[in-house]
């Protein structure tokens, strides 16, 4: 059905259309041609022409408009999901029948409504677990089993919205036992999904199946597993995970740590015991081991079973760990803010920082001024340190002679790291010494603190200033990932009181910035450098003490190890041609992990990566072996693998070859771990579903029981099958090719029959 509508819009309005028309028709009439007499009939051709001529372009003048209102049917569609995930074969209901029956049970009790919205093509059934699968066939004769490995219910409803985007999606169906078990890389938060359907005007119906205490039995299980995938040889390594307990109160287990030893066996170096309280689900876990053996051990962190426990795959959870040689010497120079002061405060926690890894010595020196120029010479040669801290030293504190070998010992290898304070860096007088060779900024002329004067406030930034780590191509620096969540834990550290101001104008060609002042001017804060074979870090900060007292004393502690293991090069394996680094060593079943393959190229080709030629395979569990397609030609090279289905240790081998000679090989090893995601806690979750059609609950959406959903299908099914949109046309004939046409065929044959008939 459609109705239309005419409507006119003349230019500059009816008064002038009046006027303009009226003059047209003038000119038409009035003006007669000048010494040629013509017939009435010929002068009534010419009269009717110029009539028909003024109508047109009046009309143009008009712009009428002709309007066509009419409805259109838009297809609608009722989505069913139905979860066929393999907690859905736990056989809670009654009578003994599995989720998985209640569920087509229900189905089958609504198959007349059922089949009347499948005719009018209203009605799409789908089952997921980690994926979506659409159903097609009798919808009430649901076949197969609940086979799939994980139930991304978010993802699931997310599929369905895409699916019906050209249509009118009227309602959502979900049938499931409410538990949200998927991977990451198919996790979309099942409540935002649910607000989707609700911005969309959609319902969502949700059908709870399953009993919510089920599998809430005898149950002892290792979460949550945090251990750094890198140590040091000699510094204590720290193992945190949770156990999640049930049905043993008052009983006691010991949680065993357990290390790989070179016979491929795994040692017990430390238990801890926990008594098991009622009421008290979660217990924390904290257990440390030194290793002293460098190498890649696997660790593993255990509960034995306990008596009656059915489900004991969830009883242990490892890890792969790199232990790197340790040893770092650090001698910590440190001066006062005026001569015959005492030290600044920050330098106490640093050291105490550094000082709590046992790999880890430190040698202080603190200089008051008083006895400028001492020799220290003989202190900083290769060998007898790996790294220098000066602490808000100014540059008398040493000799020349002393500054020169500083430097010289940096572009040999020695690490050196320059922390803000009023005479660090220009402040401090350093570029009138050999050490401004090595810094990874030239430091301004006029850049001097003289003693006992007030900050200059041209070479320092005021507070607070929060850290920011940068991210380049590489990602953010491995020194400054502090925590699981970084991005968070440094925005939870108290901000620095001030900073010396780092030139970013002034940084060398080498130097990179690591973190930067939070806000619009982004100051550098911490730059790294590598002048020689050495590594250089300028810290313009002060004041990270605060991060101790304020409880972020293990971020602190992380912090300054790491930034000392990097600049003495204890992050990676000297001598290594080839490097495989993969992105994580523990990976959940079918998650993709990516293997970076890096080579060291011989002196004499470093310009020439293009001949570098890799070999990858990946063994898995089972003995078998997969090839990895590395991209030859670069010095470093990343491919993704993904066939990681099959639980347990998997080794990675990596050669490299330039020219069909040999560069080296790597191995690098990951766990996945025997985890199933659907039956390790098969309890159902109703609450999650009650949660999620609430969120619709303006629209509609509302939970049902399985036994209900017959009567809301027939509801369904009785409601008017389709919805319309008004759909509006428009015509517009004196923009269109025929009014120019006539136009044109007015004007010409105007001037025909003039020339015809001898008229100027």
């Amino acid at each position: 059905m459609s109705s239309w509508e005419a409507t006119i819009d003349p230019v500059g309005g009816p008064i002038l259309t009046t006027l303009l028309a009226g003059g047209l028709l003038a000119l038409c009439l009035l003006v007669k041609p000048v010494g040629v007499a013509l017939t009435p009939r010929r002068r009534g051709w010419l009269t009717g022409l110029r009539l028909m001529l003024w109508l047109a372009v009046l009309a143009a003048w008009l712009r009428p408009t002709l309007l066509t209102v009419a409805s259109e049917p838009i297809a609608s569609a009722i989505g069913v999901l139905l979860d066929a995930s393999r907690s859905m074969g736990v056989a809670d209901a009654a009578g003994g029948r599995t989720r998985w029956q209640v569920a087509k049970q229900s189905l089958a009790a609504a198959e007349p409504a059922l089949v009347q919205l499948a005719e009018r093509e209203g009605l799409r059934l789908y089952r997921f677990g980690e994926g979506v699968q659409p159903l097609s066939g009798d919808p009430a004769r649901i076949e197969g089993e609940p086979t799939e490995t994980g139930s991304a219910i978010g993802a699931a409803i997310d599929e369905v919205i895409a699916d019906t985007a050209a249509g009118q999606l009227t309602a959502v169906i979900l049938l499931s036992d409410g538990a949200q078990r998927a991977n990451s890389s198919s996790d979309t938060p099942p409540l935002a999904a649910a607000r989707r359907l609700a911005t969309l005007g959609t319902p969502l119906y949700a059908v709870p199946i399953g009993d919510r205490n089920t599998g809430l039995g005898v149950d002892l299980a290792i979460e949550d597993l945090a251990v750094s995938p890198n140590a040091f040889a000699g510094a204590p390594l720290s193992v945190r995970a949770v156990l999640r307990a049930a049905g043993l109160p008052n009983r006691r287990v010991a949680v065993q740590l357990l290390w790989e030893n070179a016979q491929g066996g795994a040692d017990l170096v430390q238990t801890q015991p926990l008594v098991l309280r009622p009421g008290q689900a979660t217990y924390p876990l904290a257990l440390q081991h030194v290793p002293t053996t460098p190498g890649e051990w696997k660790l593993t962190l255990r509960v034995p079973g306990a008596e009656g426990e059915t489900v004991t795959a969830n009883n242990e959870q490892g890890a792969f760990v790199t232990v790197r040689e340790g040893g770092v010497r650090v001698l910590y120079l440190t001066g006062a803010a005026r001569i015959g002061g005492a030290p600044s405060i920050e330098q106490r926690f640093v050291r105490a920082s550094l000082g709590a890894s046992p790999d880890v010595s430190v040698e202080r020196i603190v200089f008051n001024y008083r006895q400028p120029g001492r020799d220290l010479t003989e202190r900083f040669r290769l060998g007898v340190v790996d790294l220098v801290v000066l602490d808000d030293l100014d540059s008398i504190a040493l000799s020349q002679s002393s500054w020169r070998a500083l430097a010289d010992a940096v572009t040999q290898g020695v690490g050196l790291l320059m922390i803000g304070g009023r005479h660090s860096f220009g402040p401090g007088g350093y570029r009138d010494t050999p050490l401004a060779e090595v810094l990874p900024l030239t430091l301004g002329r006029a850049e001097r603190q003289a003693f006992g004067q007030p900050v200059r406030e041209d070479m320092h930034v005021r507070g607070p200033l929060r850290i920011e780590p940068v991210a380049d191509a590489e990602g953010i620096h491995p020194l400054l990932r502090i925590a699981e969540d970084n991005a968070a834990a440094w925005k939870k550290l108290p901000p620095l009181d001030g900073a010396n101001r780092l030139d970013r104008t002034r940084l060398r060609l080498n130097a990179r910035v690591l973190a930067v002042a939070a806000g619009a001017e982004r100051t550098p804060l911490l730059v790294a450098g590598q002048p020689g074979v050495g590594r250089v870090l300028a810290m313009a900060g002060d004041s990270t003490w605060r991060w101790v007292l304020a409880g972020y004393g293990e971020e602190h502690r992380r912090f300054w190890r790491q930034a000392a293991l990097w600049l003495v090069k204890k992050d990676e394996i000297d001598g290594e041609a080839v490097r495989v680094r993969l992105s994580a060593r523990r990976v959940n079943p079918g998650e993709r992990l990516d293997v970076t393959a890096e080579v060291r190229l011989p002196a004499d080709q470093q310009e020439d990566p293009s001949r570098v030629r890799y070999s990858a395979t990946v063994t898995l569990p089972s003995g078998a072996t997969q090839q990895l397609a590395l991209t030859d030609g670069r010095v470093r090279s990343t491919a993704g693998f993904f066939a990681t289905a099959e639980p347990g240790d998997y080794r990675v081998r990596v050669s490299a070859s330039m020219a069909d000679k040999p560069l080296g090989e790597a191995t690098a090893r990951f766990l996945v771990p025997r985890r199933d995601l659907e039956l390790d806690r098969p309890a159902a979750e109703p609450d999650r579903l009650e949660r999620m059609a609430a969120a619709t609950s303006d629209v509609g959406g509302k939970t049902i029981a399985p036994e209900e959903l017959p009567d809301l299908l027939a509801e369904l099914a009785r409601q008017k099958p389709e919805q319309r949109r008004q759909i509006t046309s428009r015509y517009t004939p004196w923009d269109d090719w025929p009014f120019f046409l006539l136009v044109i065929g007015l004007m010409g044959a105007d001037w025909g029959l003039r020339r015809r008939w001898g008229l100027p």
